[in-house]
């Protein structure tokens, strides 16, 4: 999992996509929380990834995109064990 962790948001690359995960004070409840606060969105370049900000970002993306738990658990903990 190619990701990076800034002091506001979790964004982690999967191909053209960059799946943008909020980083709140508290320790999120559960994979459901997470996803609602999660985003999906589009980049042009995937190489840009390493300086990716929402303003570089295209549209998000549309619903329809379903992530198994093994791919969200490690999300959580990794957010969850990374609190500000």
């Amino acid at each position: 999992m190619q990701y990076r962790l800034t002091d506001t948001h979790l964004y982690i690359l999967e191909n053209s996509r960059v799946l943008c995960f909020a980083r709140p004070a508290n320790a999120y409840k559960d994979i459901e929380e997470l996803m609602e606060n999660g985003t999906l969105y589009h980049i042009s370049i995937p190489e840009d990834f390493e300086f990716f900000d929402h303003n570089k970002a295209l549209t998000p993306g549309e619903g329809g995109d379903f992530f198994f738990e093994e791919f969200l658990n490690p999300v959580l903990k990794l957010i969850n064990e990374n609190k500000k």
